[in-house]
C-alpha cells in the first residue's frame, strides 16, 4: 500500500478537497543521472519524519484539508506520459483544487502546465530552477526536461528565477524576451507587470538549492540559494499572485544516501500545502 503524504487525507475522508497532491513518477527524459522517478514515494515516506507543525508558519498540517490521490499512471512514451499528466491535472483544476505535484524530473512541468492551460487559458508560469530548460530539442525530444521552460513559454508569460546555468543560445533567447529571468529569486518588476492578476502556475526545480542542502538531484550546479532564502522566495510568490498549482520536481532520493534529499523534498512540500491553503483562506 502506497504511503500517503504527513497529514493528507484520502477521496473517501474528503471527496472535494480545495488541495490535491498528486505523484508524477517520471525520469524518462533526463540527459544525466536518473533517480526521480522515486521522489514520490520516498518523498511521501520522508515526510513522516518531520512534523506536521511548521514553527515558520506558525500553523499546522492537520488543519490543511488536502488529499493525497496517489500517483499518476504513466505510459512508457514521452508524449503519452505528457498527456496523461495534463489530463489528470486538469481533471482536478476543473473540480476547482489547487495541485501540488510531486515529481519526477522537470519534464513533468510540460504536463502539469499543459493541462492547466486547458483549465486556465490566461495560466502564468513562475519557474525556479538553475537552468534555464530553454531548449527547443534535446536528445531529439521536445519533451525532456531540458525543454520545460520553453514548452511552458509557449502556452502563457513564464519568468525563470535563480538561473546560474545556461547554454548560450538559451540566454540568447531569454534576453530575447522568450522569458523575463533573474538569477536571483525576487521576479523582475516588468515579469510582475505581465503577470498581473492571471493565474499562476508555480515550477520548482530543486537543483535551483545549493548542492550542499539538496545533493540528491541529476544535474547540481554549485553557488544556489540556501533552504530558508528559497522559503522566502516561494512565500512571497504565493502572497503576491493567485498561486493554483505547485510542481516540485527534481529530487532524486537515490542519489544521496544520506536521506537528507528526501527529507528537504518532504519540508518543501508541507510549507507550500500551508502557504497554498493561507492563500485559499484570503
Amino acid at each position: 500500500m502506497m504511503a500517503r503524504f504527513l497529514a493528507a487525507r484520502g477521496l473517501a475522508e474528503l471527496p472535494s478537497p480545495p488541495i490535491v497532491l498528486q505523484g508524477v513518477p517520471w525520469d524518462g527524459s533526463v540527459s544525466w543521472r536518473r533517480g526521480a522517478a522515486a521522489a514520490p514515494d520516498e518523498i511521501r515516506e520522508a515526510s513522516d519524519s518531520i512534523e506536521e507543525f511548521s514553527l515558520r508558519q506558525r500553523r499546522s498540517l492537520a488543519d490543511v484539508p488536502f488529499a493525497d490521490v496517489g500517483d499518476v499512471t504513466l505510459p512508457d512514451d514521452q508524449a503519452g506520459a505528457m498527456e496523461a499528466i495534463a489530463e489528470a491535472t486538469a481533471g482536478w483544476a476543473r473540480r476547482g483544487a489547487r495541485v501540488v505535484t510531486i515529481g519526477g524530473d522537470h519534464s513533468i512541468s510540460i504536463g502539469t502546465s499543459r493541462g492547466l492551460h486547458r483549465v486556465y487559458p490566461e495560466l502564468a508560469h513562475v519557474v525556479i530552477d538553475a537552468h534555464f530548460d530553454l531548449r527547443e530539442e534535446y536528445d531529439a525530444s521536445p519533451f525532456s526536461h531540458a525543454c520545460g521552460t520553453r514548452r511552458m513559454a509557449e502556452l502563457g508569460p513564464t519568468v525563470v528565477l535563480g538561473v546560474r546555468s545556461a547554454e548560450e543560445a538559451e540566454f540568447r533567447a531569454a534576453e530575447a524576451g522568450v522569458v523575463a529571468w533573474s538569477e536571483a529569486l525576487r521576479i523582475p518588476p516588468e515579469a510582475v507587470e505581465r503577470i498581473g492578476g492571471r493565474p499562476v502556475h508555480l515550477s520548482l526545480d530543486c537543483d535551483v538549492l545549493d548542492p550542499s542542502v539538496l545533493p540528491g538531484t541529476g544535474n547540481p550546479e554549485p553557488g544556489g540559494p540556501s533552504y530558508l532564502e528559497l522559503l522566502s522566495a516561494l512565500a512571497e510568490i504565493v502572497s503576491a499572485f493567485r498561486v493554483v498549482a505547485v510542481d516540485v520536481c527534481e529530487v532524486a532520493p537515490p542519489l544521496d544516501p544520506s536521506g537528507m534529499s528526501a527529507v528537504v523534498g518532504a519540508s518543501l512540500v508541507r510549507e507550500l500545502l500551508l502557504l497554498l491553503h493561507r492563500s485559499l483562506e484570503r
